[in-house]
């Protein structure tokens, strides 16, 4: 005889709920990443390229300056 329990498979349902919660977890934290790296592209575009004109342009031009004076 077989005997069929009325208690639902709880624990099973459980560790799919929290399975799905935490890869919908993952998909939103992505999701808020990637927004965040497109809404601040043009700044950092920006910045990246007035620090490499300062390095390579001005400060060049600052020592070049200052040992024909000699101050260096």
């Amino acid at each position: 005889m077989i005997k069929l329990s009325s208690k639902p498979n709880v624990r099973g349902i459980k560790n799919v709920t929290e399975d799905i919660r935490y890869r919908t977890q993952l998909i939103g934290r992505d999701g808020r990443l990637f927004a965040g790296l497109i809404a601040t592209r043009i700044s950092g575009i920006g910045y990246g390229l007035i620090i490499a004109f300062i390095l390579g342009l001005i400060i060049p031009l600052l020592m070049t300056y200052l040992r024909v004076r000699g101050v260096i």
